[in-house]
């Protein structure tokens, strides 16, 4: 990348923080459309951080986020698909829970700008949802997880516990064929374990690369699952498995 993109990049890396209106005047012959565009282009590419007022180095923010970002470049097409798949399910006026993490990300970046009630934990995709007019959105308060962009802690599970949902979608880190859906921490099993107790439908979301044999700790047994939305490439026989105890493998 060169010319003025360029230079917007390394005038954001040399100061680690810059605000719209230092941008203006570093640029003072280029409109300020012409700088919002080239903001959004660069944060589309991971080249910075599009912030409120301004923009961040991806190196002056927390690890947690640009890990955040690196994952999100992972399995773009299988998520696309994903995403494709999910917002199918949906028909105005529906309730759903909408994870933390890239797919569920890419779902909401893809929802038609329909009448829905949307609950998330998820600071990402929170900012996905914020161009929906039509849709409500809840997000759930608590502590930020950095690894995740997720709000964690007793008050989610508080909040969720008053709410009934048409759909919930949720992640995972991988299937195990003889111990179900793994995760990587207790709080991300108990979310999964409420989400089945509040929710008419439980779907998990996940790309078939993660289809093999995964020994995660902490697990989630496949008959509690109503629907897996995968990717294209999802083996027959995992498709089979699955079915057998009754989950619906789109």
């Amino acid at each position: 990348m060169g010319g003025r993109r360029q230079e917007i990049i390394d005038l954001v890396n040399r100061e680690g923080e810059v605000s719209f209106q230092q941008l203006r005047e570093a640029f003072p012959h280029v409109s300020e459309v012409t700088l919002r565009k080239d903001l959004r282009i660069l944060d589309a590419g991971q080249y910075l951080i599009r912030v409120y007022g301004g923009a961040k180095s991806i190196s002056s923010t927390y690890t947690g986020m640009a890990s955040y970002y690196m994952r999100n470049t992972r399995q773009t097409e299988e998520k696309q698909q994903i995403a494709c798949k999910a917002v199918r399910l949906l028909k105005p006026y529906d309730s759903l829970y909408l994870a933390a993490g890239s797919t569920c990300g890419a779902v909401a970046q893809n929802l038609p700008d329909i009448p829905l009630r949307i609950v998330t934990d998820g600071l990402e995709t929170a900012m996905a949802l914020s161009k929906h007019k039509k849709a409500k959105i809840l997000v759930l308060g608590g502590e930020m997880d950095q690894e995740t962009m997720q709000m964690t802690g007793t008050r989610v599970f508080a909040e969720l516990e008053s709410l009934r949902l048409d759909y919930a979608f949720n992640g995972t880190l991988g299937l195990s064929a003889e111990y179900g859906f793994g995760y990587q921490s207790v709080h991300a099993l108990m979310m999964t374990q409420q989400l089945r107790r509040h929710a008419e439908k439980l779907v998990i979301l996940m790309d078939s690369s993660k289809a093999e044999e995964v020994k995660a700790m902490y697990n989630f047994e496949t008959k509690h699952v109503d629907i897996l939305i995968s990717d294209d490439n999802l083996k027959k026989e995992t498709a089979r498995a699955l079915s057998k105890d009754h989950v619906t493998v789109l």
